[in-house]
C-alpha cells in the first residue's frame, strides 16, 4: 500500500477520513481534493467531501500541483501597534487586502509583511500562500490583525482562534435603531446561492454567534459595538443585513441607500457625498486580546476609530430630517 492509498476501517464521510491522514492535515483541505477529482474510492472519482465511505472500501488519492504564487516583498507602511520576536499586531488600513488571491500578487498585507519580517513567515499547512496570517479582515474593513512571525506562535495563536478564546470587538455604524438595543444574533451563515460572492443567512450554513450593544443614536443610524464568538466570513455585515440594520456604506449587503426617513433630492445629496468620503462598510476592528503564546499572560490592544468614520458620524448628526 503507497502513501496516498488508504483502505477504510468504518463507515463515515470520505473528506473526514482523509483529514487524519497527515499528509493531508485538514477537513477543508481534503475538501479541496475531492472538489477537484484528485480523490477515487474503488477507483471511482468522487466529487462529493460527504460521501459515505463503506468499510474495506480503498481510497487513493493524487496530491494536486501547487502552482507557486510569487510573492513579493513590498515597503508598504504598516501601522504596527505591537511587535515582538514571535508575533506583531498591525492596524490594517482600508482598500488593502490581507492576502493575495487571483489576479493579485501585489499591495496585499501579505507582501507588506514580506519586506518588514525578511526571515521566513510560518504558514498553515493546507494555505501556502498565506504566511504569518492567523485570522483575517475583509478588504475594506479596518483594524486590528495578530500576525506570527514562527511555527510555535502561528499554531499557539491558531489553536485559540480555534478554540473561540481570542477577544474581539469591532464598532460598525448601522442603519437603524435595533431593537433591542442590545442582544446576540445567533444565525448560521452560508454563501448565497443567488451571488457566489456574498453570504447569506441559511438554515444549513455554519454556526454563527454575534453579541452587539448600542454605543450612540445618530438620527437614522446607530454607532454600534460587537463581539464575535464565531468568525465566519462577512459575519458581522450579515448579521446586520438580516435584521434590517445593514452597516452604512456597505454595498454589497444594502448598506449604500437610504434606509431610514424620507427620500428627498437635498438627503440624496448629503448621502452621496458621505458615501464618497466613506466609500467601504463603516467597520473597525477596534480591540483585540489574546495570550501571549510565549509568556501566557493576556494582551490586549485597541485602535482607535479611522478618520473616514469618525467623520461620518460627525455628518449623521447633521441629517436635515433629524435635528
Amino acid at each position: 500500500m503507497d502513501e496516498t492509498t488508504l483502505i477504510a476501517e468504518t463507515e463515515q464521510r470520505l473528506d473526514v477520513t482523509l483529514a487524519m491522514v497527515d499528509s493531508i492535515g485538514s477537513r477543508s483541505q481534503a475538501q479541496k481534493m475531492i472538489r477537484s477529482g484528485h480523490v477515487t474510492v474503488d477507483d471511482e472519482v468522487i466529487l462529493k467531501p460527504s460521501h459515505a465511505v463503506k468499510p474495506n472500501a480503498v481510497i487513493h488519492w493524487e496530491v494536486p500541483t501547487v502552482e507557486p504564487l510569487d510573492l513579493i516583498p513590498q515597503a508598504i507602511p504598516l501601522d504596527i501597534v505591537h511587535e515582538d520576536e514571535s508575533l506583531l499586531v498591525v492596524n490594517k488600513a482600508a482598500k488593502m487586502p490581507v492576502h493575495p488571491g487571483a489576479g493579485r500578487t501585489k499591495g496585499t498585507l501579505v507582501n507588506a509583511l514580506l519586506h518588514h519580517v525578511p526571515e521566513h513567515l510560518p504558514h498553515a499547512t493546507d494555505e501556502p500562500f498565506r504566511p504569518g496570517i492567523v485570522h483575517r479582515l475583509d478588504m475594506d474593513t479596518t483594524g486590528l490583525l495578530v500576525v506570527a512571525k514562527n511555527d510555535v506562535a502561528h499554531r499557539a495563536l491558531q489553536s485559540q482562534f480555534e478554540a473561540r478564546t481570542v477577544r474581539r470587538q469591532y464598532v460598525g455604524i448601522v442603519w437603524g435603531i435595533p431593537e433591542p438595543r442590545s442582544g446576540t444574533i445567533d444565525a448560521p451563515i452560508g454563501r448565497s446561492s443567488r451571488n457566489r460572492i456574498i453570504m447569506c443567512v441559511r438554515p444549513d450554513g455554519k454556526p454563527a454567534v454575534t453579541r452587539y450593544e448600542t454605543h450612540e443614536i445618530l438620527g437614522p443610524a446607530t454607532l454600534m459595538r460587537f463581539e464575535l464568538s464565531t468568525g465566519r466570513t462577512h459575519q458581522i455585515r450579515v448579521h446586520l443585513q438580516s435584521i434590517g440594520h445593514p452597516l452604512i456604506g456597505d454595498s454589497a449587503y444594502g448598506g449604500t441607500i437610504i434606509r431610514y426617513g424620507s427620500v428627498t433630492r437635498n438627503r440624496k445629496a448629503f448621502y452621496s457625498n458621505i458615501f464618497d468620503v466613506l466609500d467601504r462598510q463603516a467597520l473597525h476592528a477596534q480591540s483585540l486580546g489574546f495570550l501571549h503564546p510565549d509568556t501566557g499572560s493576556f494582551m490586549e490592544f485597541t485602535a482607535e476609530m479611522p478618520e473616514d468614520m469618525v467623520w461620518t458620524v460627525e455628518q449623521l448628526q447633521k441629517d436635515s430630517a433629524y435635528r
